[in-house]
């Protein structure tokens, strides 16, 4: 079997958030193309994942099952990436959580400035309201800092 190790990034996004489109947003993708990615990986498998509600997805017990080995598995790769990002300063990922108003006035101009004095750093942009940036931080596990 020769599944793409992507299929599991974004499965382990869609069963944390319980959510195809907060997954998608998260993945800086789109809910359509989570929603296919899923079916390949649910016929890959040949198993079902998920259960698909009206308000988002709940895993099933295989999808359960697959969830806690590919949850290990992310932790352990961005633990990794932290510690070689830590080797080679001004590098990274800066993760910004930002409402649309915020990302219009304040933001754009900073960032371009930011990018200037720092090219190799990747920023990555949620744009949600508040109380969605709140909650997406929290499943994170990010520590807010402004």
């Amino acid at each position: 079997m020769s599944i793409n190790y992507e299929y599991y990034k974004i499965f382990y996004y869609a069963a944390k958030y319980k959510n195809f489109t907060q997954a998608a947003s998260a993945l800086g993708s789109s809910q359509p193309n989570v929603t296919r990615i899923m079916k390949l990986l649910e016929t890959e498998l040949n198993c079902k994942l998920f259960v698909r509600e009206p308000r988002g997805i709940e895993l099933t017990d295989e999808g359960k099952r697959l969830y806690a080995h590919v949850k290990a598995a992310v932790i352990r790769l961005e633990h990794v990436q932290e510690e070689l990002s830590v080797r080679m300063p001004g590098t990274g990922t800066a993760v910004i959580g930002a409402t649309e108003t915020a990302l219009h006035l304040f933001l754009l101009d900073a960032l371009h400035e930011f990018k200037e004095a720092y090219p190799k750093i990747r920023i990555k942009i949620q744009n949600h309201t508040t109380p969605e940036i709140l909650k997406i931080w929290l499943l994170e596990g990010w520590t807010l800092r402004y």
